[in-house]
């Protein structure tokens, strides 16, 4: 009786003790995802911030910018974009960018995307002007092609509106393109 009695304490001690392990390493497990989500923490305020002020800011590559000045340009007609007008710039975008057919689908899905939460279209386009024309990859050549872009999804459903050439002009101006 004694030997069962011993036994039985023997197995209620491990037990209590591979309980507590298993606890403590819980424990640990939730102390290093707090500590990850504290090391993180910069960068994600860093983000909500810049996304708070409408993604503009979190754009760098002057492709996804003009590609997101050419929907501007596209929606500034007023109503729906149009298949004519979304064709244009996917037209624009594999020619220019030498993109595959779906490169220029997503990279244009994700203009539309932008768009929809962007500031009004004149702050837009001189945000991503800026971003253009202070690009140290582009030459002037890469700006007159994009003036060239612009126009060409401005026309894709005939003369453009004056929105539109509004918009063509505030490009032009920090560009320093004359018209």
């Amino acid at each position: 009786m004694h030997i069962l009695l011993f036994f039985l304490s023997v197995l209620v001690a491990i037990g209590v003790w591979s309980w507590r392990i298993r606890m403590a390493r819980e424990g640990l497990r939730e102390a290093g995802k707090i500590a990850k989500t504290a090391i993180n923490m910069p960068r994600k305020l860093a983000f909500r911030y810049r996304a708070g002020q409408g993604g503009l800011s979190l754009i760098e590559d002057p492709r996804e910018a003009a590609a997101i000045m050419m929907m501007e340009v596209a929606r500034a007609r007023g109503g729906p974009l149009t298949e004519r007008q979304t064709a244009s710039i996917d037209s624009e975008i594999m020619h220019h960018f030498k993109f595959s057919k779906d490169e220029a689908d997503a990279l244009t899905a994700h203009a539309a995307w932008v768009t929809n939460s962007a500031p009004p279209p004149g702050e837009t386009m001189r945000k991503l002007s800026q971003l253009i024309v202070s690009s140290s990859v582009l030459g002037p050549k890469e700006i007159v092609d994009l003036d060239a872009m612009l126009v060409s999804v401005s026309e894709a459903e005939g003369l453009p509106t004056r929105d539109q050439l509004a918009l063509l002009q505030v490009y032009r101006d920090k560009a320093g393109l004359k018209t």
